[in-house]
């Protein structure tokens, strides 16, 4: 299993620092992201050929970060 990484991530005008953890399920691989002041959240590559959102109820997550997640992760997967 691949191990956690941290990075810098910037959206709306902020920089935030996120720890993602990956996780290999039956269904493919999620990453959870841990970023101070915002709920965890895991995130999944999806047909849309982005990581986006895994199903998760109750959370509000700004979608500008989640598109910023989506772009450091592909940078980092080469994707």
């Amino acid at each position: 299993m691949a191990a956690n990484f941290t990075q810098r991530i910037h959206y709306n005008g902020k920089t935030v620092l996120a720890v993602f953890v990956p996780q290999h399920r039956r269904d493919g691989t999620y990453y959870e992201v841990n970023i101070a002041g915002v709920p965890r959240f895991y995130v999944t590559w999806t047909a849309l050929d982005r990581y986006d959102l895994a199903k998760e109820e109750g959370i509000d997550i700004p979608y500008e970060l989640v598109l910023a997640v989506s772009d450091a992760l592909e940078k980092r997967k080469g994707h």
